[in-house]
């Protein structure tokens, strides 16, 4: 039996999954398992798993969505702890090792969770971490009733014990499920935070900005009527925080590019930042210092970069 299992949902990733798979592959702890559910898939990511069945288990279902995908692939696992992973990130090599020994140091805890590496649509890094200065203690489960906290599935370790005490993945939720899932974890104990990168979150809106999917109005209803439900609180700011990310990410990555000179890329990210919000004045006011002498546009940014995004 695995200490172990790593959890990877697959849905048309046929670009993206061999590389999150030999991330796994690559870690210098070894106890563990891979189960990986092909989500209805129709593009090549069923026969680039293939090449990896003497190593990983590959299982398959019509598409149900990520959170039915991870309860399969969870029901047919071993592992004491449970690692997630999307198709699309990667993990650096010391993840499992430091998570694991983390989450062994404090037996009374539910989970561990990391920084991450924020990077392009093409898996270039952005130099940008997804934990800001203000979210880097563990949060209350009062605190993540009130503000959207910078979990994401790839960055987190949790118990099996845990998780059964939290009902699983919310299946019923095509979004938000992550977030309500975190409140349901945080009932079963506290977490850990690891100020390190030890993934990579592949931001899909740059360098061109995507469509926001599908659903999310229907799902944020879902979402708020269970949290009311069950804690008497209206979670309102996460699905307009949710809403926000992308523009508020994109704000950062010009910013930040500003800072070191580069207006090119700031100006990619402030009109990306636009198609999201086109009647945002600061969007414009932002674009605008791209185009002022470096040396200007640099301290400019500077002084910024510490304002809302």
């Amino acid at each position: 039996m695995a200490r172990v299992s790593v959890i990877i949902p697959v849905f048309n990733a046929e670009k993206t999954v061999e590389r999150a798979i030999e991330s796994v592959l690559a870690q210098v702890f070894s106890d563990f398992e891979i189960v990986v559910v092909d989500d209805g898939s129709r593009d090549r990511s069923r026969e680039i798993l293939a090449r990896y069945r003497d190593r990983i288990t590959v299982l398959e279902q019509r598409n149900r969505g990520p959170s039915a995908a991870r309860n399969l692939a969870i029901s047919r696992s071993s592992g004491e702890y449970l690692a997630f992973l999307d198709a699309d990130d990667w993990w650096a090599p010391g993840m499992l090792a430091r998570m694991v020994a983390e989450l062994d140091a404090a037996p009374a805890c539910a989970m561990a969770y990391c920084d991450l590496e924020i990077v392009d649509a093409n898996g270039e890094a952005l130099n940008t971490s997804l934990v800001g200065a203000r979210r880097e203690l563990p949060p209350t489960l009062d605190d993540m009733l009130h503000a959207l906290w910078p979990i994401m599935p790839s960055g987190v370790v949790m118990r099996r014990s845990a998780l059964e005490g939290a009902g699983g993945w919310p299946e019923q939720l095509t979004a938000f499920e992550d977030v309500y899932l975190w409140l349901r974890m945080r009932e079963q104990g506290n977490f850990i935070y690891v100020p390190e990168r030890l993934a990579a979150w592949r931001f899909s809106h740059y360098p061109v900005a995507l469509k926001a999917p599908g659903g999310q109005e229907r799902a944020g209803q879902v979402f708020r009527r269970m949290v009311r439900e069950r804690y008497g609180v209206d979670p309102i700011r996460h699905v307009r925080g949710r809403r926000r990310a992308p523009r508020s990410i994109l704000g950062y990555i010009g910013l930040s590019a500003l800072a070191a000179g580069d207006r090119a890329r700031a100006r990619r990210a402030f009109v990306c930042a636009l198609r999201f919000d086109p009647l945002r004045a600061k969007n414009y006011l932002r674009l605008a210092r791209t185009f002022l002498p470096v040396t200007v546009a640099r301290r400019l940014s500077g002084r910024s970069r510490n304002e809302s995004v």
